[in-house]
């Protein structure tokens, strides 16, 4: 199962600025700076393997095909599990939307359990709770609990200069909290950074303003 999982993922992975980055920087494998493997370890309390599955951009869709098909093998169409809400009908395993994920990576253990680490990032703006909730409701439907897929390990870690404050997830799926606590790696963006503002005439911001500035970020 752990060798179909992660043949999976690779085989759903076609998003084009993986592989123009991977071969622009002469890393098509996507291979991963030890001491950012040895963080993420650190993180979810295991040492991961130097050989893995790692992409960008990573469509939600494809992680939950991917595990459908390590137990099923579907000839043809296969039907969607749609759930009302508000009257309204949504799927949240293959709901056709792009949600994905920043960076995934993938791994198996000494045990042969396949872990899958998904990391959101955050560079410029902040985490909101409406879309952790967001990406939370997918987790719980791809994932589901602990016996749903037995030799799979889902952990999710979120990335920004600044650790995150006030965060509230309703309802979190299983694997999300760590101790109470949702794991988070620096994102290291360097200093000097600027931004366009857009303003009137008096410099004041305004997104109607026929007038723009540079402004500090960091």
């Amino acid at each position: 199962m752990d060798v179909d999982i992660i043949s999976n993922l690779r085989s759903f992975n076609r998003k084009e600025r993986f592989y123009l980055i991977g071969q622009m920087l002469g890393n098509p494998e996507f291979r991963m700076d030890d001491n950012q493997l040895d963080k993420i370890s650190n993180l979810i309390g295991l040492t991961i393997p130097r050989k893995y599955f790692a992409a960008m951009d990573y469509h939600l869709d494809w992680i939950y095909a991917s595990l459908y098909l390590t137990q099923n093998n579907p000839t043809g169409r296969v039907e969607r599990n749609f759930i009302e809400e508000n009257e309204i009908e949504t799927d949240y395993q293959i709901s056709g939307a792009q949600e994905d994920i920043d960076f995934l990576l993938a791994f198996v253990d000494e045990n042969k359990i396949t872990h899958i680490v998904m990391i959101e990032a955050k560079g410029d703006s902040y985490f909101s709770n409406g879309q952790l909730d967001s990406k939370n409701k997918r987790f719980k439907a791809i994932f589901g609990n602990e016996n749903t897929w037995p030799n799979v390990r889902p952990h999710f870690i979120i990335c920004s200069p600044k650790k995150p404050q006030k965060i509230k997830i309703e309802e979190p799926a299983y694997f999300i909290f760590k101790n109470s606590k949702l794991p988070w790696l620096e994102l290291d963006m360097g200093n000097g950074k600027n931004k366009v503002t857009r303003c009137i005439k008096n410099g004041e911001p305004s997104n109607n303003g026929k007038h723009w500035k540079v402004e500090s970020r960091f």
